[in-house]
């Protein structure tokens, strides 16, 4: 009995292995109860809503800083290794922009990818955790690659799960959104419109988003960009009360400079062509100096014009025959 017991039990482990193997795809929430930690702040938030606003308290200013840049170089080195094409976004886009740094008041970074992208790392890599241990990081420390089962919905109106993913710090519970850039063939504007579930379009992404003044602004959020450091310094109201008044003054005096100098140019200009006019003008005729003598009065009456001599003949007059 035992005998036949043993024998048969291969064939129960190979039943089972492929049973195992043919739902190793387990249930996104399920995979989720798993987890030690649930980050995902969920209270009292919709039921159909898969990603939450998580309101993180870490130590420091600066270690917040660190943290955020350790996750986007992890994030970027991670979708590098396996052939995802990624790029920044929203604000991380725009503190590239300004220094190739996060914004100092972010709490969050922001990334995009194709659509082809987020299917592959939904089949391939989602609730991956990876370890990084570098000198940035010497400790060591864990990031998972969490994928929204919402993702493949493309319409604007899930407004729900506009987040189609998320890479987290599962140490410090900061995480980096990852949406999904989709063409849309339907578009009014035409063709090469692209466009994400939170309803931003995209031909030129900055001005488009942020508008003109989010690239020159010079402060903002409790702090001044640095022209010289190229680094945004917190200050007080102050301070940037202070800051503004000189940028203001040196842009005057840069005005007035200017104008200056134009002014000084028409000046030159002027004399240019004055002095090449009077170079070409004619040379009026001389006239001869006038006398302070006083012209003989002239007589009155016939003048004679000839008087005769003895040489001259005596005229011949005419007689009528």
């Amino acid at each position: 009995m035992r005998l036949s017991w043993l024998l048969s039990l291969p064939a129960v482990l190979t039943v089972a292995s492929a049973i195992a193997i043919e739902k190793r795809d387990a249930d996104f929430l399920s995979v989720r109860t798993k987890m030690h930690k649930d980050m995902s702040g969920r209270r009292g938030d919709p039921k159909d809503k898969y990603f939450h606003f998580i309101h993180i308290m870490m130590a420091g200013y600066r270690e917040r800083k660190q943290a955020l840049s350790n996750l986007i170089q992890t994030y970027l080195a991670t979708m590098s290794d396996i052939g995802v094409e990624t790029w920044l976004m929203h604000g991380t886009l725009l503190g590239w922009w300004w220094n190739r740094k996060i914004l100092p008041w972010d709490s969050d970074s922001d990334v995009q990818v194709s659509e082809s992208s987020m299917h592959y790392l939904a089949s391939y890599y989602n609730m991956t955790v990876f370890h990084y241990k570098t000198p940035r990081i010497p400790e060591g420390r864990d990031y998972m690659m969490e994928i929204n089962p919402h993702y493949s919905n493309r319409e604007q109106t899930d407004k729900l799960n506009v987040i189609d993913a998320r890479w987290v710090d599962t140490t410090s519970g900061l995480f980096i959104d990852i949406t999904t850039a989709r063409y849309n063939f339907t578009h009014p504007s035409g063709e090469g419109m692209l466009s994400c579930k939170d309803g931003h379009e995209y031909r030129e992404v900055l001005e488009a988003e942020y508008k003109q003044k989010a690239l020159t602004l010079l402060d903002f959020e409790g702090h001044h960009f640095d022209e010289d450091k190229l680094e945004w310094i917190p200050v007080n109201k102050n301070y940037i009360a202070d800051a503004k008044k000189k940028a203001d003054e040196k842009k005057a005096n840069a005005k007035t400079q200017e104008e200056q100098k134009k002014e000084k140019l028409a000046q030159d200009k002027k004399a240019e062509e004055q002095k090449t006019q009077g170079q070409q003008a004619p040379v009026a005729p001389q006239q001869q100096p006038k006398t302070n003598q006083a012209e003989p009065p002239k007589p009155d009456g016939p003048q004679v014009v000839k008087q005769p001599t003895k040489a001259d003949p005596p005229a011949q007059q005419n007689v009528d025959a």
